[in-house]
C-alpha cells in the first residue's frame, strides 16, 4: 500500500504539471508489464535472500579482481579509501532504496528519475546505467580469462575463447528463466563466500603485518634482499587519489537491487531489507580482503600490481597442495556469480527501456515459454564481448584493458549516482508527506554522496590527464554517452516533428471541410 500511495502522489503531480507525454504512457506500460510478469510468475520468486544473493553475488568478484589497484595508495591509504566509499555506498544504498520504494519498476533508476526529473535526464541515467552494467560484464569476462590462463597455464592468446565460452554460459543461465537464475545465483554466492572465508582463515597462520606491510624484517630469519618495501602510505595524496576510484570496486553493483525487484508488490519492505543485508556482508568481506591479502606473502606492494590477487593468496597459503588446483577452479565461481547478476540486471534494464520506447523495441521481446527478455540478454552479452575485444586490440599492453574498462564503468556509475541523488532531493522537496520507505539519512545522505562522487570523478579525470591508458577510458565513456544522447534527442526531434505534421494535416483537412460547407 505504501508504494501505491506514492504512485498516486506522482500521478497527481504529473497531471497538475501537464507531463502526460512522459508519465501517462509510461504508467500504462508499467501496468501492462506488471500483468505480463505476473503471468510468467517472475515477481513472486523474489525474497529478501534472493536480493542478498543477487547483490552480494554481483559485487563479490570485486574482492577477487579489480580492488588490488587501490593498494597503490598503500595499506593505510587503501583503508582510508575503503572507509570513504563504504560511507558513500551506505548513504547511496538507502537513497536508492527510498527512490525504488517510491517508484518500483523493472527499469530501476531511469524510471524514477524520469518520473521526477523528466525524460531527458531519465534517459541519461538509463544510458549511464547501461554503460556501467555492460562494461562490468566486460571486466568480469576479462578477469575470468586472466584467471583461466593462470589456472590452466595456457597461452594468453586463448583468452578471447574463454571470454566467449563464459559469455555464452552466462547468457544461457539467464535466458532459461528467473526462477532458475535466482536458485543458481544463491548457490554461487554462498559458495563464493565460502571460498573467501577459507582464504581468510588460511591466511591467519601466515599473517605478518610488520613484514609484509611495514617492511620490518627479522635480521636473523630474513635476508635483506627478500625483505619487502614498506607499503603503508608510499605515494601520499597522489596515491590516495589514484586508489580512491578503484576502491569503489568493493561495492559497485549493490545499487542494482531495484532492477532485480522490478514491480514486486512488497517492494517498499523488500528493497531496504535486501540493501541492508547486502551492504553489511560486503563491508565485512571488503575489510577482510584488504587486511589478509596485504599481510601475507608476497606483501601489499606486489599484490597492488597482481592480476590474480586471490589466486596468489591461495598459492601462499596452501603452497600447491594436492587439492590446490581444485580450489583454483572454485575461485572462478565468484566471477560466475557476479557476471550472472550483472547480466540479469542488464537484461532487465535494456528490456524496460525498450518497452518504454527509449531503446529499439525489438529488444523488449520476451520468450513465450521461459518469460525472459532473451533478445536484451543476448544483445547485452554481445556488446560486452565486442567492447572487451576492441579494447584488448587497441591497448598496447593487454593487461591494461581491465583498468580501462573499470574506469569506463566508474564514469557511467558516478553520472548515474549524481542524477539519482538529485532526483532524491527533488523527491524530498516535492513530496514531503510521501508514505513510502524513507532513508534514515534524509537529504544529507544525498548531498554527501554527491560531494563524494564529484571528488572521485575528479580523481578519475586526474588519472586520465596523467596516463594515456586512463585517458582512453574517459574518451570512450564520453563517446558512448554523447552518442546515446544524440540518438535520444534526434529521436525526440523526429517524434515531435511527426506529431506536428500530423496535427497540421488534421487541422488543414478540417479547415478544408469547413470551407466546402
Amino acid at each position: 500500500m505504501k508504494s501505491n500511495a506514492s504512485y498516486e502522489d506522482l500521478e497527481q503531480h504529473n497531471s497538475d504539471t501537464g507531463r502526460t507525454d512522459v508519465t501517462s504512457e509510461r504508467a500504462h506500460i508499467n501496468h501492462e508489464r506488471e500483468r505480463e510478469w505476473e503471468g510468467h510468475g517472475a515477481k513472486y520468486h523474489i525474497r529478501v535472500y534472493h536480493l542478498w544473493a543477487m547483490g552480494v553475488g554481483a559485487v563479490i568478484s570485486g574482492d577477487i579482481y579489480g580492488w588490488q589497484s587501490c593498494l597503490e595508495a598503500g595499506f593505510l591509504g587503501a583503508c582510508i579509501c575503503l572507509v570513504i566509499v563504504t560511507i558513500m555506498y551506505i548513504l547511496l544504498g538507502m537513497t536508492v532504496a527510498e527512490l525504488a520504494s517510491f517508484r518500483p519498476d523493472a527499469g530501476g533508476p531511469y524510471t524514477y528519475v524520469t518520473a521526477l526529473l523528466g525524460e531527458s535526464l531519465g534517459f541519461m541515467t538509463g544510458l549511464a546505467e547501461t554503460l556501467k552494467v555492460v562494461t562490468v560484464c566486460s571486466v568480469i569476462l576479462f578477469a575470468i580469462g586472466a584467471y583461466m590462463v593462470d589456472i590452466t597455464d595456457s597461452d594468453p592468446k586463448w583468452q578471447p575463447l574463454w571470454w566467449l565460452f563464459f559469455a555464452i554460459l552466462f547468457t544461457l543461465l539467464n535466458v532459461v528463466g528467473v526462477k532458475l537464475s535466482f536458485a543458481i545465483q544463491f548457490a554461487f554466492t554462498v559458495l563464493t563466500l565460502i571460498v573467501m572465508a577459507v582464504f581468510y582463515i588460511g591466511a591467519i597462520p601466515k599473517f605478518d603485518f610488520n613484514k609484509w606491510v611495514l617492511g620490518e624484517c627479522d635480521d636473523n630469519t630474513d635476508n635483506s634482499s627478500s625483505c619487502p618495501e614498506k607499503w603503508l602510505f608510499p605515494n601520499g595524496l597522489d596515491g590516495l587519489s589514484a586508489g580512491l576510484s578503484f576502491s569503489l570496486w568493493f561495492y559497485l553493483g549493490v545499487e542494482e537491487i531495484p532492477l532485480v525487484v522490478g514491480e514486486h508488490p512488497q517492494a517498499s519492505s523488500v528493497i531496504p531489507a535486501g540493501m541492508f543485508s547486502t551492504i553489511g556482508t560486503l563491508m565485512a568481506v571488503a575489510f577482510c580482503t584488504v587486511l589478509f591479502s596485504s599481510s601475507i606473502e608476497p606483501g601489499a606492494q606486489q599484490i597492488s600490481i597482481d592480476n590474480s590477487p586471490l589466486l596468489t593468496g591461495y598459492k601462499t597459503i596452501f603452497n600447491h597442495a594436492h587439492w590446490f588446483d581444485y580450489m583454483c577452479w572454485v575461485i572462478v565461481v565468484g566471477f560466475i556469480a557476479s557476471c550472472q547478476s550483472f547480466l540479469f540486471c542488464t537484461g532487465q534494464l535494456v528490456y524496460a527501456m525498450s518497452r518504454d520506447q527509449l531503446f529499439p523495441q525489438f529488444l523488449s521481446r520476451v520468450h513465450s515459454r521461459l518469460g525472459s527478455p532473451y533478445i536484451a540478454l543476448i544483445t547485452s552479452a554481445v556488446v560486452s564481448y565486442v567492447i572487451l575485444g576492441v579494447l584488448y586490440c587497441i591497448v598496447e599492453n593487454h593487461d591494461d584493458a581491465g583498468s580501462v574498462l573499470i574506469n569506463m564503468c566508474l564514469i557511467g556509475s558516478l553520472i548515474s549516482y549524481l542524477i539519482q541523488c538529485s532526483s532524491h532531493l527533488y523527491l524530498y522537496w516535492k513530496y514531503p508527506d510521501r508514505t513510502c520507505y524513507r532513508s534514515p539519512f534524509g537529504i544529507a545522505g544525498s548531498i554527501i554522496t554527491m560531494i563524494l562522487c564529484l571528488i572521485i570523478y575528479a580523481c578519475i579525470i586526474k588519472q586520465g590527464v596523467k596516463s594515456i591508458i586512463y585517458l582512453y577510458s574517459v574518451i570512450a565513456g564520453l563517446i558512448f554517452l554523447g552518442g546515446g544522447m544524440f540518438y535520444h534527442y534526434a529521436k525526440v526531434f523526429w517524434r515531435r516533428r511527426s506529431k506536428s505534421e500530423s496535427r497540421d494535416t488534421l487541422i488543414g483537412g478540417q479547415e478544408g471541410k469547413n470551407e466546402d460547407t
